[in-house]
């Protein structure tokens, strides 16, 4: 039963990729196309945009310590109470999501304010 659950969860993960990748082609397709109409040098866009990436390490840290936090109060509460049964219910799932969300928000005003800079 577990496998069949992990590859059902596995195969809908590529193909949401799929369908993400897909959908941004599209769009840079048609993007691309209003340039053309427009007589923009399409050129010198594309290489501008292509300068401008950059991978957002901070934001991708404090998900991880965040995440990492989360796991640390489960692994607190669970020496301190010393539970299993609390463990097994959704407990851990939610830490994780309240800890992750919250890692999230703070990443965002991060990058808020690197952006003013």
């Amino acid at each position: 039963m577990e496998l069949v659950v992990f590859t059902i969860i596995t195969v809908v993960f590529i193909v949401a990729i799929f369908f993400a990748w897909f959908f941004r082609q599209q769009a840079r397709n048609k993007e691309r196309l209003v340039l053309i109409e427009k007589g923009e040098n399409l050129d010198q866009l594309l290489e501008r945009k292509e300068r401008r990436f950059s991978f957002p390490w901070l934001k991708l840290g404090v998900l991880i310590l965040g995440l990492s936090i989360g796991l640390g109060v489960i692994t607190l509460v669970e020496f301190i109470t010393n539970s299993s049964r609390l463990m097994n219910g959704p407990f851990p799932l939610f830490i994780m999501g309240l800890f992750g969300g919250i890692s999230m928000i703070i990443a965002h005003y991060v990058e808020k304010h690197q952006g003013k800079k």
